[in-house]
Order: structure tokens, then sequence, then C-alpha cells
């Protein structure tokens, strides 16, 4: 995830480091430009963090669902080790309802993925977020990370814990 104005401050970096190891890369924005982006119909800012997430897991699922078994979604002041991320995610099947990252146990009771340093979703995640925000899950707080732990927890997918132990 992006906004038109960081993409010489902070999206180039990534373009230039981490994002070379992803199989397929996305830059979710608000506006299409030449860096790439995908133009999402929504307004940059805080408050509409979370509209932005379900737009952006919409087009991935519409568009690239079968492109990828895992689907990550950071901002554009994470930094990833790829290779270590595929190496935590190879433990785990795609096909289960799962996602990732560091786990926080307030408001949500299964608990919910800090979206600070981003989240991962398997293939069947994804699907269950984007079929769950179309009836069962509602725009019900500006808190990104924990909305999409509340649908997550409607849509019966599971969290796990991507720390290594």
């Amino acid at each position: 995830m992006t906004g038109p104005g960081n993409l010489e401050s902070r999206t180039k970096h990534i373009r230039d480091t981490w994002a070379k190891r992803c199989d397929k890369l996305l830059y979710m924005s608000s506006v299409n430009t030449s860096f790439p982006t995908v133009a999402l119909n929504v307004t940059e800012g805080r408050d509409n963090l979370y509209r932005k997430t379900v737009l952006a897991f919409q087009y991935i699922h519409l568009h690239h669902l079968d492109e990828a078994e895992w689907f990550l979604k950071a901002d554009d002041d994470t930094y990833v080790i790829v290779e270590n991320l595929h190496y935590i995610l190879s433990k785990y099947d795609t096909e289960k309802p799962l996602y990732l990252v560091r786990r926080f146990t307030p408001l949500v009771s299964q608990g919910y993925m800090s979206g600070g340093a981003g989240y991962v979703l398997s293939k069947e995640a994804l699907r269950r977020f984007v079929k769950g925000f179309r009836k069962e899950c509602t725009h019900f707080s500006m808190i990104e990370d924990m909305a999409l732990g509340k649908c997550m927890e409607t849509m019966k997918a599971q969290p796990a814990d991507s720390r290594e132990i």
C-alpha cells in the first residue's frame, strides 16, 4: 500500500530492494501512475485505510488469485526479508484459511494481526475475506488491522503466529 506522496520518498526504495525478490508485486494507491500503481477508488488517509485494504484485496482476488499462494499486505514503510517469509510460509497449507504476522488479542476474541508490519493471507483466507465483505463483514472500525481481524474471525479464518521461535 502506498500513496502518491510516498512514491519517491518510500515506495521506490521498496522497488529497488526487497521487491525484486517477490514473485509478484502490486503497488496499491488512490491513483494510477507510471510507477506503476493500481488505482483504487478511495481517498488517501488513515481513516480510509481499511477501505483501501478491502479494495486492494478485492482487486487481487479478481485479477491475480491464481498467480500466488500467499498474499502479503505491507505498507510503504515496511521492509520484508522475503526469503525468511517464504521459509515461514512453507510450513503452512495455503488452502487452509490462515492469516499471519504479529497477533494482538484485545478487542477481537481470537485476536488479530498487527497491520503495522503487514500481514499475509493464504489463498483460502483471501477468498473468505472477499466473500465476507460482500455480506457478513462491515466497515465497523477505522482501525484497519482490527477490522480485518474481525472479518477473518467472522469468516472462520484462523490467525497463525509467524514469529520464529
